[in-house]
C-alpha cells in the first residue's frame, strides 16, 4: 500500500506579495527594500531570520502559483545548498515544471466541514492527487487537522489529534517530535489507517535563490514523516521546507518513498514559487 501523504504541508503566503508594487529587491544588508509592494495591515516582516505569527498570513480565498515537476517524475536537487559568498545559499532557480495554482479555501462549504469544526482553512497539499490538508491556525501553531479530497467520498482521514507542523516564532534551532494516529479512514475509495509521526526541525539559515529575487535569512524546515500502516508496514518520506517571513513558503524539496538519506539529490516533487 503506498503512503497517503508526502508531508502535506500547509501553503503559507501573505497576499499581496506579488501585486501591483512589483517585486521587492534586495539591498546591501539583505534586507526586502527598493520596490516592495506595501503588505501591511497583512505582514509587517522585519527581514530578521525569526517568522512572527504576526508575519504570516492566511487570506482566505488567495491563489498562489507554484513551478512543480511532472507527476511521476523526479528532479535534481541540493537540499544542503551550497556556501556563497554571503554565506549559505538554496538554488530554487529552475524555471522547468508545471505551474500550478493552490487556493487557501473556506472549509466552512466543503462536503467534509462537519468532520474538522475548528478548522481555519484548507489547501491542496498533495498536487498529483489534488488531496486538501485542513489546518488550524492558533497564535502558538499551525495545526494539521487531516485530509479530504475535493470531490465527496473519495479521501478522508481525520487525525484524532492535531499535528503541530509550525511553532510560533518559528526559528532556527528548535525541533519537535509529533504525531497522531488515523482510524476508520478513506484513501482513494479504500479503507485506511495509520500512524504517524513526525519529526520537525528548523535546521539551517539561508538565502534561497529564485529566478527573480533573492531572499535572505530563509529558513529551511526538516521534515521526517513515518508512517505505520496496518500489517506492520513503515513508510518514510523526507521533506526540506523554505520558509521566508511575509511571503512562507517560498519551495520545498520531497524525496522518494523510503528515502533515508536527507541530503537526498532527486526529489519526488521540487516546487518553488512561480512568477
Amino acid at each position: 500500500m503506498r503512503a497517503h501523504h508526502a508531508l502535506l504541508a500547509p501553503l503559507l503566503l501573505a497576499a499581496g506579495c506579488f501585486g501591483g508594487g512589483g517585486l521587492p529587491d534586495a539591498g546591501d544588508d539583505g534586507a526586502l527594500t527598493t520596490g516592495a509592494p506595501d503588505l501591511a495591515p497583512l505582514c509587517s516582516g522585519n527581514n530578521d531570520g525569526v517568522i512572527e505569527r504576526g508575519e504570516l498570513a492566511f487570506p482566505v480565498g488567495l491563489s498562489v502559483s507554484y513551478l512543480v515537476n511532472p507527476a511521476g517524475t523526479t528532479a535534481a536537487v541540493n537540499p544542503d545548498g551550497t556556501m556563497g559568498a554571503d554565506g549559505l545559499e538554496w538554488d530554487l532557480s529552475s524555471t522547468a515544471g508545471e505551474v500550478h495554482q493552490l487556493t487557501i479555501e473556506s472549509v466552512a462549504d466543503k462536503w467534509f466541514a462537519a468532520h474538522f469544526p475548528d478548522a481555519t482553512y484548507a489547501t491542496t497539499t498533495d498536487v498529483a492527487s489534488g488531496t486538501l490538508g485542513v489546518f488550524k491556525v492558533t497564535d502558538e501553531a499551525l495545526l494539521l487537522l487531516g485530509y479530504a479530497s475535493p470531490e465527496q467520498g473519495r479521501t478522508l482521514l481525520v487525525y484524532d489529534q492535531p499535528v503541530a507542523t509550525l511553532h510560533f516564532p518559528v526559528r532556527l534551532g528548535d525541533a519537535w517530535v509529533t504525531g497522531a494516529t488515523i482510524k476508520g479512514g478513506t484513501l482513494e475509495g479504500t479503507p485506511f489507517a495509520s500512524r504517524d509521526t513526525y519529526r520537525i526541525s528548523v535546521d539551517a539559515r539561508g538565502a534561497a535563490v529564485l529566478p527573480y529575487l533573492r531572499f535572505p535569512n530563509t529558513l529551511r524546515i526538516h521534515v521526517e514523516l513515518s508512517e505505520a500502516l496496518p500489517g506492520g508496514q513503515s513508510v518514510l518520506r523526507i521533506q526540506h521546507l523554505f520558509f521566508h517571513e511575509c511571503y512562507g513558503e517560498l519551495g520545498r524539496m520531497v524525496s522518494q518513498t523510503g528515502e533515508t538519506d536527507p541530503s537526498f539529490q532527486q526529489a519526488a516533487e521540487f516546487r518553488r514559487l512561480a512568477l
